[in-house]
């Protein structure tokens, strides 16, 4: 799915039954921010050839000069139930 539209974007936030928040924790190296950028281009948001290099949710010049994450950020994604999938969600009721 690749958003082409900010209408379009605005209408899939407005159905929060398909919005998932999620945080990643990990130890240091091991795909934290890897992770984040294929979640993100699975989303549209960014290319999938980008996601593990592009580290969009390091936002400090810092963060990108060094190649490593310091401040937590945040972002919504879109969940898009696949085709013969149960009705229940996948990770049940935490």
């Amino acid at each position: 799915m690749v958003l082409n539209s900010l209408d379009k974007m605005i209408q899939l936030q407005k159905n929060t039954a398909n919005i998932r928040n999620i945080c990643i924790l990990a130890h240091v190296d091991h795909g934290k921010t890897t992770l984040a950028d294929c979640l993100i281009s699975s989303n549209g948001i960014i290319s999938s050839r980008l996601a593990g290099k592009l580290r969009y949710m390091d936002s400090r010049e810092d963060e990108q000069v060094r190649g490593i994450t310091m401040k937590s950020s945040a972002i919504s994604l879109h969940y898009a139930k696949e085709s013969g999938c149960p009705d229940s969600d996948a990770f049940g009721d935490l």
